[in-house]
This record gives C-alpha cells, structure tokens and sequence, in this order.
C-alpha cells in the first residue's frame, strides 16, 4: 500500500505542489518588479495548457 501512495504522490501530488509554489514565487516576482500584480493560479493553468496543446500539436497526439 505504501507503494502505492509513493507513485501516486509522484505522479499527482508533487507535481500539483510544484505548480502551486512556483506560481506564488512567480506572483511574488512580479509584484516586487511592478511588472503584473494579479498574477494567480488561473494563469499558471492557462500556461501549462498551452504548453500541452503545443507539445501536442508538434507530435501529432491532437
């Protein structure tokens, strides 16, 4: 069982974790350098979709 739930916090957790810390330092980045002050979460899902539709695109998985 603890296999189990080490993958599945590789596979899923981790990288959520990940996604969420970068964003608040990305966030906090930009604020300080007055370059956009609303920078939230929605933002980062928007960039990492775009990202996954260009990967996608390039490899013909879509």
């Amino acid at each position: 069982m603890e296999v189990i739930f080490k993958i599945w916090y590789l596979i899923a957790i981790l990288p959520f974790y990940l996604l969420m810390e970068g964003t608040e330092r990305l966030a906090d980045f930009l604020k300080k350098r007055n370059i956009y002050a609303h920078w939230d979460i929605w933002h980062s899902w928007v960039i990492v979709l775009v990202v996954l539709l260009i990967v996608l695109l390039i490899n013909g998985g879509y």
